[in-house]
């Protein structure tokens, strides 16, 4: 069988800063044989609201494993003179001038400075169906650097979504978008999070976030829009200064990430003052990096 985590072409790990794609890279070094080849980089795109223990977890990755990983942040962006933007609000590459920088643990923005760039640059908050933000921020922060150093489209792209999600799995590997082909290594070789979990009980480090039933729901952006309404509420409960990037946010641009739902504003009052009083079933939406 061959192995789903060896490649020998030009090629990008997308790791978000959790376990499940610090495992795929881990893997990936192992099929290697301990060391990333120079035609493989591995690529975190900080938007500048990942917890401080997201932030660790990554150096610690590279510390630990050996491991290079290049640190990206979104500068700026800035619509061109005379660009259009499309009915559905979708953002294109001809339409937009961008810059991205690179950073490292020490210089990245731990203030949502990223993601506050991007508000600045687009006419339409993100939400729920038009990403902008998982767009801008992560996928496209990464092409224009591979780009920058002579990657040709299309590349491989390894993003870390595990067997127990197979309709994300199938939606994405083998698809080609914005510049790459989507593998999911993971996937492939019928890791679930329970495998996840093992391997992480054995290490000698790990995130230093909460792991709900193998995932973490503190990981990625802190309050990110795509996460359930519950997970936001719970999450408010226990921080809820956590809540005040995002009300300005709204605020600022007049607009809802989640339309549907309460503002960040009205969901702070609820966690605060009511507590447990209403509970939600709804579900989150995956993001784009994997868990």
């Amino acid at each position: 069988m061959t192995n789903p985590y060896f490649i020998d072409e030009p090629a990008a790990i997308s790791f978000s800063g959790g376990r499940t794609s610090a495992y795929m890279l881990y893997k990936i070094l192992e099929a290697h044989g301990g060391k990333l080849p120079d035609h493989i980089k591995c690529l975190f795109s900080n938007t500048g609201k990942e917890l401080p223990e997201t932030l660790d977890f990554v150096q610690a990755c590279s510390d630990n494993w050996g491991v290079e990983i290049v640190w990206l942040e979104l500068e700026s962006i800035r619509r061109l003179t005379g660009g259009k933007v499309n009915n559905d609000m979708a953002i294109r590459a001809d339409e937009y001038e961008r810059k991205y920088k690179l950073v490292d643990y020490n210089t990245a923005s731990r203030d949502g400075l990223p993601f506050t760039r991007l508000l600045m640059g687009l006419p339409q908050i993100p939400n729920a169906v038009q990403r902008t933000c998982t767009v801008n921020l992560k996928i496209r922060a990464m092409k224009w650097y591979l780009e920058s150093i002579g990657y040709e489209s299309p590349w491989v792209q390894f993003i870390g979504i595990r067997a127990d999600e197979e309709r994300r799995a199938r939606k994405l590997h083998g698809k080609i978008s914005e510049g790459h082909e989507a593998v999911c290594p993971l996937w492939v070789d019928g890791i679930t999070k329970e495998d996840v979990g093992d391997f992480w009980r054995k290490q000698n480090f790990d995130l230093k976030l909460p792991n709900n039933n193998g995932t973490t729901d503190w990981g990625n952006c802190d309050l990110c829009h795509l996460k359930s309404r519950s997970k936001r509420l719970s999450i408010i409960r226990e921080r809820p200064d956590l809540a005040d990037w995002w009300i300005q946010a709204e605020g600022f641009k007049g607009q809802r990430f989640r339309p549907d739902e309460p503002s960040y504003e009205q969901m702070k009052l609820i966690a605060i003052d009511q507590g447990n009083l209403f509970e939600f079933d709804d579900e989150s939406i995956p993001c784009f990096c994997g868990d």
